[in-house]
């Protein structure tokens, strides 16, 4: 019997497929149409696994977040966190095949402080309040932590790469952004409807704000000294015009927090073109801590006089930050941070476990601080803080560990502008404002566990370590 031959083979296979799908399509099975799409997924994530982070760079801020009803485990944004799961158990079973693992990457100080934050994370998963809850947080982390810091590490060394995965999140965002005014400019760009006009891709105004806030800096720096990074005077141009596209629609979102995070990235942008050691900002802050803690009862004097709400004014929006007497989002969040403070004199040295805070914070709340739009059940989400929801979740040590690794970036930060050069310097620099905009911003919100802020924020760490390495490569050939 003559064999089949290879186009006999393509018939017969394509012929089934369609069988197949007409059977799909019958029983309303319509999710098996996908499959070939899936596929082709596949063997780019083994063969080709940069340009799937591309696309994932891209993809992040367009996601969304799906919630089927009828099962309550599946909660997931689509289609970024199924390949991520797919990257990150791609990424483990390289690693037990190859029996090594990427110790040039994990000995670098940032490699270390994350995974000790991680091994703690662990330690109070087991002495969690809600253990499934706990593991659930742990399990997220891990992936992006994997797929998005150390996968990306390695890869980042190439700085073309880091130009490529830069603008397929840049893209993604201006997109993100031109849908959302659009759908603003149905409602007249007030205040009410920028809460709602970016979902489905995002639910808040605050998370919305976040994203947009990390590349801000990117395309200044781009626009001042793109020059460095080989980029003509038209694209210099370009990315100056998204600079300021970019920046109204942060304006257009009314998220305080973000402008706020913008104005302080911009301060630290100044102080680094004047060559200010980082010392001498951290004397400064110290000096700005005793200031306020001496003059404590004088400030709060004078924000009770502060009667300025949320506005549809710009002006009147920005002044309501300092509003702790009557605006009720100033007020919540004051309700939210005192219920962490009580939690951890509980469990000051594990904590309620991580990802537990909104299950446990409503049992904390004193009656004279609820407000408004406070539950007596606390269903209300988080905590409003990068900072306090390690300390009420993972206790003293887990707090301790996130400052750690924030102080350790911006020393970092600091310290490439004085020893980098040429286009390392400007990427790192890049990175580095976008993630202090993110830190800031942590003070009021916090959105980590999401996509849109996890990807962003792991990989521009990866970058400032990619980087670093760079550095050290280059300084131990300089010695041999």
């Amino acid at each position: 019997m003559r064999p089949w031959s290879d186009i006999t083979r393509l018939y017969v296979l394509a012929g089934s497929f369609l069988s197949l799908c007409l059977v799909a399509v019958m029983l309303q099975f319509y999710y098996f149409l996908l499959l070939p799409f899936a596929l082709l997924l596949l063997w780019i994530t083994i063969q080709k696994p940069r340009y799937i982070l591309y696309f994932l760079a891209f993809a992040t801020p367009l996601s969304v977040h799906l919630i089927d009803e009828r099962y309550s485990t599946i909660n997931l944004s689509i289609p970024t966190e199924p390949i991520i799961i797919i990257l990150f158990l791609g990424v483990l079973l390289k690693f037990f095949q190859a029996k090594k693992l990427p110790w040039k990457a994990m000995g670098t100080i940032l490699s270390i402080l994350l995974l000790v934050d991680f091994s703690w994370l662990f330690i109070t998963t087991l002495t969690s309040s809600m253990p499934v809850i706990s593991g659930k947080y742990l399990l997220m982390k891990s992936w992006y932590i994997v797929v998005f810091y150390f996968l990306l590490s390695r890869y980042f060394q190439q700085e073309k790469i880091i130009k490529h995965f830069l603008w397929s999140f840049i893209t993604a965002v201006c997109i993100l952004v031109g849908y959302t005014l659009w759908q603003h400019a149905q409602e007249g760009f007030g205040r009410a409807a920028s809460y709602t006009a970016m979902r489905p891709f995002l639910p808040d105004h605050g998370m919305y704000a976040a994203c947009i806030s990390f590349v801000i800096p990117v395309l200044l720096v781009f626009t001042i000294q793109g020059k460095r990074i080989n980029y003509s005077p038209f694209l210099r141009v370009i990315c100056g015009a998204l600079f300021v596209y970019l920046l109204v629609a942060v304006a257009l979102s009314f998220t305080r927090a973000s402008w706020v995070s913008i104005a302080v990235s911009l301060i630290i942008y100044i102080a680094l073109v004047l060559k200010i050691r980082f010392h001498y900002l951290l004397i400064l802050g110290g000096l700005m801590v005793g200031f306020l803690a001496q003059n404590l009862v004088d400030i709060q004097t004078d924000l009770s006089r502060n009667k300025k709400e949320s506005d549809d004014n710009i002006e009147n929006h920005l002044q309501s930050v300092g509003n702790v007497s009557s605006d009720p989002s100033n007020l919540e969040r004051i309700n939210r941070w005192s219920c962490a403070v009580q939690m951890v004199k509980q469990k000051p040295i594990t904590g309620w476990g991580p990802g537990t805070y909104t299950f446990n914070y409503g049992q904390f709340q004193l009656p004279h601080q609820m407000t408004i739009i406070s539950t007596n059940a606390g269903t209300l989400g988080g905590v409003h803080s990068e900072y306090l929801r390690p300390l009420s979740e993972s206790g003293i040590p887990g707090v301790l560990l996130y400052l750690s690794i924030v102080i350790y970036v911006i020393s970092l930060g600091f310290k490439h502008q004085r020893l980098l050069t040429g286009s390392a310097k400007v990427l790192s620099l890049s990175a580095f404002l976008g993630l202090t905009t993110y830190f800031v911003h942590g003070l009021l919100n916090n959105y980590s566990e999401f996509d849109k802020i996890a990807v962003p924020l792991y990989s521009f760490m990866a970058i400032l370590t990619a980087l670093e390495m760079n550095r050290k490569h280059v300084e131990e050939d300089h010695q041999e």
